[in-house]
């Protein structure tokens, strides 16, 4: 059973703010609402800081791997008690205004004891939904960027995400992880097409169009002009529809500083049950000091699959990571969805984007090899693949992945999909 900690909501540049913690078990009746004033923790307490938990005695500072709760006091174990600015005191994070004003009175810590294992953050409301009793404390603000859209804010001192924790996002707004210290990352951040139905979108991601042979939604939407629907683009183009009377995929968009914050574009509508795949959403993590996503760590912002009867993919979505120091030991996965069969009997939707650097297999349901979708994009491979020679889907082609950091060189042992070496992965310095 999930259990929902509501917050107040910021609307725009002005908006309320609230520290938010469990008040109680939801077995007993209470609705687990809260205000500043019953969160965890009284003003000026320190609070817990990721660190090793255990033996509880390291601070973010330390090696926290195990991703427990330990004594520090955040940051780099320097932190100031009491309420601070949510932004870095060394840089000017990207999509934030210059008068962006948030604070922050504890770490943001999620982990078995504090909210679950499973983890749901609704970036429209500023809710947090737990799988367990647990009292994680945060401040959440709605802000909008320079081109008008918005973002879902969610602050601590500091932020850990244990290992064996999946935080889903399940709001329409890009999600934006922000802390003033350090940043944890041990477990998994989904922002994906929603688990029910493939073409709805998340955090920024855009959903497939309404109605038969119809383009996809947002600036790369696969086209829908033929029964065999393109694919979705971000970085990577979408792959074209199969058979000589395929739609065109969709063409690449937006940049590589991933300003403002946006998402993936979906795959156009085939014929009937050809749904267009969503595409993947956006990821925004700041820390003023380390970011760490450990090697059991992943951010996974795929697109989803199409639906048979040659739907396309979904594109990958976008991850942006920036921190005074910055080590990538985990997974930053960004593919594109594969594309939908075409046969209206017997075919077969293209399969997810997955957390990792293999392309998403297209729908493949009948005895056909002709009539296939287009795999998903990944590696190096960052264009969604055309349908078969006879129909099918387009697949979904790469998002973006930016690493900002101090010295412009972000330490990578892990994971990357688009490749490293690919145009749709880039890396820069710290705005001033």
């Amino acid at each position: 059973m999930q259990r929902k900690l509501t917050g107040a909501v910021g609307v725009g540049l002005v908006g309320l703010i609230a520290m938010v913690a469990a008040c109680g078990s939801s077995d007993s009746g209470d609705t687990g609402k809260c205000t500043p004033e019953n969160a965890a923790g009284s003003p000026g307490e320190p609070q817990p800081g990721p660190g090793d938990g255990g033996n509880g005695g390291q601070g973010a500072s330390g090696n926290s791997d195990d991703g427990g709760a330990g004594s520090g006091t955040g940051g780099d174990g320097n932190q100031p008690t009491g309420s601070v600015p949510a932004t870095p005191a060394s840089f000017t994070p990207s999509n934030l205004p210059d008068d962006f004003e948030l604070e922050v009175d504890g770490d943001f810590i999620i982990n078995g004891e504090t909210c679950g294992e499973d983890v749901e953050l609704d970036t429209d409301t500023g809710e947090i939904s737990c799988s367990s009793n647990g009292t994680p404390v945060y401040a959440f603000q709605i802000v909008e960027q320079a081109d008008g859209s918005e973002v879902g804010v969610f602050a601590g001192k500091n932020i850990l995400i244990a290992p064996n924790v999946t935080v889903t996002v399940v709001g329409q707004r890009p999600l934006v992880l922000l802390a003033p210290g350090n940043v944890q990352l041990n477990g998994t951040i989904n922002a994906i097409a929603d688990s029910i139905r493939n073409d709805r979108g998340t955090a920024g991601g855009f959903s497939g169009p309404q109605g038969e042979q119809v383009k996809g939604q947002g600036p790369g939407g696969g086209s829908g002009t033929s029964t065999e629907a393109g694919g979705g683009a971000f970085c990577g183009k979408g792959g074209k529809g199969g058979g000589d009377m395929g739609a065109a995929g969709g063409v690449a968009y937006g940049n590589a500083e991933l300003a403002p914050l946006i998402g993936g574009s979906s795959g156009g509508n085939g014929a009937l049950g050809g749904v267009g795949g969503a595409g993947g959403g956006a990821v925004q993590v700041i820390a003023g000091g380390k970011l760490t996503l450990a090697a059991t760590g992943i951010i996974h912002v795929g697109g989803a699959g199409g639906g048979w009867n040659g739907g396309g993919g979904g594109s990958g979505g976008a991850i942006l990571l920036e921190a005074d120091e910055l080590i990538v030991a985990g997974t930053l996965a960004a593919n594109g969805g594969g594309g939908g069969e075409g046969d209206a009997v017997a075919g077969a939707r293209g399969l997810n984007a997955s957390p990792d650097a293999v392309p998403a297999p297209s729908g493949h349901g009948s005895t056909e090899t002709d009539d296939d979708g287009g795999d998903g994009s990944a590696a190096d491979v960052v264009d969604g693949s055309p349908g078969g020679a006879l129909s099918g889907g387009g697949g979904g082609g790469a998002g973006r992945i930016r690493l900002n950091s101090k010295s412009g060189e972000a330490q990578v042992t892990g994971v990357l999909s688009p490749a490293a070496d690919s145009a749709c992965v880039s890396e820069g310095t710290l705005g001033s």
